[in-house]
């Protein structure tokens, strides 16, 4: 009897350790479970910042804002330092042009040069503004009749349009283009006929003019070429000889009047003299 209430009292005893035992163990078999819970939630949660780290190693969120803060102030540290560096490359190249500046016997020589270059510049200048000088305007019509270019002869005084065709009104008024082996002071022969009025018009002074006088061709795009007379001669109105023949590929002209008389052709041949 005495073993048997013995016994009862063990029983007695490790029921509530046995049952506390348990209980302990199912806390933490919930708290392990409740853990692993939240960690899985916090993962796939919502946070951009959570969710980018989700794939690697678990951090506190914390952690990656620190960690985003001290990439930013990298990045703030690096831009402030790139106009140093500007600064300091813009100083380097510098340097170079001052350790190379000329000595003085080399500016003398450069301004030697230069002043050289310069005086050049102002006479290729001159030049052209002379040959812009020397274009002439020349009328494209002259009393209703188109022109070609204008004829002038200092010894007797003409200057006047040339028609760039014969016609019994325009010949009362110019000289004209009678006919031409190439175009006006271009290569070849122009004949440019006028009247002898006997009244000092037009070509009524030709009988006057020597050989190695001047005479000065005009054309519509104001180039005037200087033609020196190398031959004069009388003919018969019949004669066309002398239209065409050669100029060995230069520039002539041919003027062609009447004597005095009527009868006869005042021919007079003209080139350029190199």
């Amino acid at each position: 009897m005495s073993f048997m209430l013995k016994k009862a009292k063990k029983q007695i005893i490790y029921i509530p350790i046995s049952f506390l035992f348990i209980c302990c163990i199912l806390v933490i078999i919930l708290n392990f479970f409740a853990k692993n819970n939240t960690n899985k939630k916090t993962i796939e949660g919502i946070n951009p910042v959570t969710v980018v780290k989700s794939s690697m190693k678990y951090k506190e969120p914390l952690t990656v804002i620190l960690e985003y803060i001290e990439k930013e102030e990298i990045k703030e540290e690096t831009i402030k330092k790139e106009p140093e560096n500007i600064e300091t490359k813009v100083e380097e190249s510098i340097l170079p042009i001052e350790d190379n500046l000329p000595t003085p016997e080399g500016k003398e020589k450069q301004t030697e040069q230069n002043n050289k270059m310069l005086e050049e510049t102002t006479i290729e200048t001159a030049k052209e503004e002379n040959e812009v000088e020397k274009k002439e305007i020349v009328e494209t019509q002259y009393q209703g009749f188109p022109t070609i270019g204008k004829i002038e002869i200092p010894k007797t005084g003409v200057n006047m349009p040339i028609l760039d065709q014969v016609t019994v009104e325009g010949m009362k008024l110019a000289s004209c283009l009678l006919y031409k082996t190439g175009e006006l002071n271009q290569d070849g022969n122009n004949l440019i006929v006028g009247h002898n009025f006997r009244d000092h018009t037009l070509f009524s002074n030709n009988k006057n003019l020597k050989l190695g006088d001047k005479i000065y061709i005009t054309t519509l795009d104001g180039n005037k070429v200087e033609y020196t007379i190398y031959d004069k001669f009388v003919t018969t109105p019949e004669d066309v000889s002398y239209i065409k023949r050669e100029t060995n590929n230069k520039p002539e002209i041919t003027l062609s009047c009447c004597t005095d008389d009527d009868e006869y052709r005042i021919i007079i041949l003209a080139k350029i003299i190199e």
